[in-house]
């Protein structure tokens, strides 16, 4: 089905297995609601979104929040396009296209224009999911667990070692260099960020508990350089318990003035399997 505009600004969709709501305007703009219909599970936070432009950065700079500039919306059928024209804070032109890609899927392309000279160029795209649900991250593996050096799905849980603070799962050592290279100096205490162990690949997802649904997050290692993620068993007022985010770091490159790039998302929303399987069988499909 289509998007579907309503009198409020926003656009529904629904396929045979889920449905939703999509608001392009606004800073809260992004996926609104997003319920996987076997079970009526919502895997939006109530307060939030899914699928949000955040912060824009470069090395040593913030440019502030795409969440918060000015854009135009287009729809063509299933596709709804949001275009960001290039400002004196953000000399780069944003185009995203949120599609609805099969009965579970919601696709997202990002697509950049630069007008300027910009160094580890980045946007921070956002998803907030309800407090009930559990992050997961596919990660490398390890000589020290068993069985060793395996890539396995990682429920990450609070510790005093990192509590307050974002997990960052990045691609390689380099990129995890860009986390912590001074990006995020000035903006709120909230935006810390540890780095980690590397990502095996850049898909992680949340999932409910009793109802096995899961709602899965995926890019490709070329367009994503790390994967970050809150903890389970937080502080009621942690925002990365009652505001249960997971972020995408896109791009990481150096930009000048002509270069264009674009990258690639997809959520899906299913049943877990009990071998977790299901998710890297989405994501197979989706990077070849």
């Amino acid at each position: 089905m289509p998007f579907a505009a309503d009198d409020s600004g926003t656009w529904r969709f629904e396929t045979d297995e889920m449905s939703g709501m999509l608001e392009p305007m606004g800073a809260r703009h992004g996926v609104k609601t997003l319920t996987h219909k076997a079970t009526g599970v919502d895997v939006v936070h109530e307060a939030y979104d899914l699928l949000n432009l955040f912060l824009l950065f470069a090395r040593n700079r913030c440019m502030g929040a795409a969440r918060q500039y000015e854009r135009e919306v287009e729809v063509d059928g299933d596709e709804l396009t949001v275009r960001w024209p290039a400002s004196e804070t953000h000399q780069a032109e944003l185009t995203a296209v949120y599609a609805i890609a099969g009965p579970n899927l919601i696709d997202l392309t990002i697509t950049v224009r630069s007008e300027w000279v910009y160094a580890a160029y980045e946007l921070f795209l956002s998803s907030y999911f309800p407090p009930s649900m559990r992050p997961h991250v596919y990660l490398q593996g390890s000589p020290y667990v068993d069985p060793p050096d395996v890539p396995r799905w990682v429920a990450p849980t609070c510790s005093d070692v990192f509590v307050g603070t974002g997990l960052v799962f990045p691609r390689d050592q380099h990129a995890s260099r860009h986390s912590v290279d001074g990006r995020w100096t000035g903006l709120s205490i909230v935006y810390r960020w540890n780095p980690q162990r590397l990502y095996e690949l850049p898909v992680c997802m949340q999932a409910d508990a009793d109802t096995r649904v899961a709602a899965v997050l995926m890019s490709r290692p070329e367009d994503c350089f790390a994967v970050v993620s809150g903890y389970a068993e937080a502080h009621p007022d942690d925002p990365f318990g009652n505001q249960n985010p997971m972020y995408l770091s896109l791009f990481g490159e150096d930009l000048s003035p002509g270069d264009e790039r674009t990258a690639h998302m997809r959520l899906a929303v299913i049943e877990l399997d009990d071998e977790m399987r299901a998710p890297l069988e989405l994501y197979d499909q989706f990077a070849g």
